[in-house]
């Protein structure tokens, strides 16, 4: 007897729009399932990403500090750092707490005291052609309503014996408007000439409390920070850019993690929806399944045919599942009720970044839970012997 075609098992089987619509339905929930897992790790992979990145924006490579608070950043200093590692810059920085009094009312702040062109080069934040004024962030401009041109008052703390704890009030003119694509840092960073603040401070010239590292062709940044650490500990602390947000990096790895598994309830509901549409079919079309059997069907044929629409439903779905995610990462990224708060999750926006790791990791999961479910699913059905199909049906 001539074994009988796939596809005309799929014709028999699917015929009637009832059954088209039950696995239409089918697939689109366990595509929604996965495109929902896949946008969740997508967001936590993207805020990580992001924010590494805009840390190492206006950070370099490595922050160094001085045990003793503050540090001359002279020639020797440069010429120890040189003689203990690969550099490819290094600038220095004078780092102080400072209120900013605008028109709109007073903002605490950390003002940077910069090299400027040192410190643009390493950084890739432009804050040059500052002479006596100061480059502030774009969400404290906005805040304060101030634009280029503007004049705001920095309260900085007197050191000198004879005012000490008197406040110096100083005016500065507002001559750019920066972007660190870090919400906080726009909100609360601004940078005028080391100089000029050392002057204000009465402080020694050259003197900085803060030395930013970009480093030459690091294969493990945090190996590097470790041996640095061994050979300049006693003199000098040694942080990764992402080190001030390093609890929350950690974080974002540990819910990544325990929300990813959590979110598998979401494709086990859609697997159970699969499971539904087998026994649908094979209540519906029991007639037909079993009158195919007893034409001489083979088991063997019979789970092979189960196994390809099972195959063939997930295939469907991560395809269908790709276009779930862009359509997905389109809403969250453009609608405005789904924009998230900057002062909140740290960045201004959340990217949705995906590697091939998080692909396998989702879609593979997804299959095993299908065919592990489907195939003890499909043991109970074939168990049933012609006879009694058959009785059940012209009973």
């Amino acid at each position: 007897m001539a074994k009988l075609p796939l596809g005309s098992l799929f014709k028999i089987i699917l015929y009637g729009k009832s059954s088209i619509r039950f696995l239409l339905g089918t697939i689109f929930s366990f595509s929604f399932s996965m495109a929902a897992i896949l946008c969740t790790i997508g967001l936590m992979d993207g805020f990580e990403i992001t924010l590494k990145k805009a840390l190492a924006y206006a950070n370099g490579d490595i922050k160094l500090t001085s045990i003793e608070g503050h540090f001359i950043s002279d020639k020797k200093f440069r010429e120890k750092i040189l003689k203990n590692i690969d550099i490819a810059s290094l600038t220095s920085v004078q780092q102080v707490e400072s209120f900013a009094l605008t028109e709109l009312g007073s903002k605490g702040v950390l003002v940077r005291g910069v090299k400027a062109k040192e410190f643009s080069a390493l950084t890739g934040l432009d804050v040059t052609g500052l002479e006596d004024g100061v480059a502030i962030g774009i969400q404290f401009a906005k805040s304060q309503n101030l634009k280029v041109g503007d004049v705001l008052t920095l309260a900085l703390a007197s050191e000198r014996s004879q005012t000490q704890g008197a406040a110096i009030l100083k005016e500065f003119s507002v001559k750019k408007i920066i972007e660190h694509k870090i919400y906080e840092k726009d909100l609360r960073f601004l940078y005028i000439d080391r100089e000029v603040l050392n002057n204000v401070l009465t402080y020694k010239e050259n003197l900085s409390n803060i030395a930013l590292l970009k480093i030459k062709n690091f294969k493990n940044l945090e190996q590097t920070v470790a041996d640095l650490e061994l050979r300049l500990g006693q003199e000098y602390n040694f942080e990764p850019y992402w080190s001030e947000f390093e609890v929350l990096l950690n974080a974002v790895k540990v819910e990544k993690n325990s929300i990813s598994l959590v979110l598998q309830l979401i494709v086990l509901i859609a697997i159970l929806n699969i499971v539904a549409f087998i026994l649908y079919i094979s209540e519906i079309k029991s007639q037909d399944f079993f009158m195919l059997k007893a034409l001489g069907l083979s088991s063997r044929e019979t789970q092979k045919f189960w196994f390809v629409m099972l195959f063939g439903i997930w295939l469907i779905s991560i395809v269908v599942c790709f276009f779930l995610k862009d359509l997905f990462t389109y809403f969250i990224q453009n609608l405005n009720f789904l924009k998230i708060p900057g002062d909140v999750y740290v960045l201004s926006d959340l990217k949705i970044i995906l590697d091939s790791v998080d692909y396998l990791y989702v879609y593979g999961l997804s299959f095993l839970w299908i065919f592990a479910i489907g195939f003890v699913t499909m043991k109970r059905i074939t168990k049933k012997s012609v006879i009694s199909g058959l009785r059940q049906e012209f009973s």
